[in-house]
């Protein structure tokens, strides 16, 4: 299928690696320009160089910026202005109790993953009401569906994500702006490489339960994530709006 993407210009935070950089590898493949964002610089280039390996003569930029830091957002906003596609794939959040999460730690994971992709959608958003097109693609995770009492910071970040992105996506369409959620379940990525493997980290056998009865005896690799992205901010999904789409091979309803 054709996802009609080609010339257009997506932006992805969190793009140096994982579920971020499949997305930029997918996009990439169906003809978009790309800005790659992410905090480390040489991570940037060497996704860039991968890519532009992959996809010769491909248009992609990169800006290394911490989206927990209000001053380095504006560096971003000038490249929003001609953005036909914002994915907001940055912000890993630590998990811990509420006990074990201090304030300043709760503050952070509100500011990089949270506040960051909501001050960019406002941004990106204000470019596409005036053009009259666009769609905005926030990368969010199951925690935000299923708190967990062991994760709170993930949680809490991630549900106030969900609802931000259905209360906007709701009425987008009245601008021809589309607002979309995806939510993974657990994603073969470096960050989740040890949670199949025995740890003495309490945070990793935290999982164990999860890890143990795996749709199709696996994780999700980041290509078939990166695949119904593709096809959500395509001109495919073009009824789809302000819905937070679950992609975890039905985890959540195992016993």
């Amino acid at each position: 299928m054709d996802l009609q993407l080609t010339g257009r210009r997506a932006l992805i935070t969190g793009a140096s690696k994982g579920i971020g950089y499949g997305i930029a590898a997918r996009l990439a493949a169906e003809g978009c320009a790309l800005t790659l964002v992410a905090r480390d610089p040489a991570g940037l280039d060497k996704a860039a160089a991968a890519l532009k390996a992959r996809h010769p003569g491909l248009d992609v930029s990169t800006v290394a910026a911490d989206l927990g830091h209000r001053d380095q957002l504006g560096g971003l906003y000038p490249r929003l202005s001609s953005v036909d596609i914002l994915v907001n794939s940055a912000g890993a959040v630590p998990r811990g109790q509420l006990l074990d999460t201090t304030a300043e730690q709760f503050r952070a994971a509100m500011d990089s993953k949270g506040f960051g992709a909501i001050d960019l959608c406002r941004e990106a958003y204000r470019h596409m009401r005036a053009r009259r097109d666009g769609v905005i693609l926030n990368i969010i995770g199951m925690s935000g569906e299923r708190p967990s009492p062991k994760s709170v910071p993930t949680s809490t970040v991630n549900a106030a994500l969900i609802g931000f992105t259905q209360a906007v996506g709701a009425l987008s369409p009245d601008d021809n702006i589309r607002v979309l959620g995806l939510n993974p379940g657990l994603v073969a990525t470096e960050r989740t490489a040890g949670l199949m493997t025995p740890s003495s980290d309490p945070h990793d056998n935290a999982y164990a339960h999860l890890t143990s009865n795996l749709p199709f005896g696996r994780m999700a690799t980041t290509g078939e994530i990166a695949d119904f992205a593709a096809f959500l901010v395509s001109p495919r999904a073009s009824y789809c709006s302000g819905t937070v789409y679950t992609v975890d091979g039905g985890a959540r309803f195992r016993a």
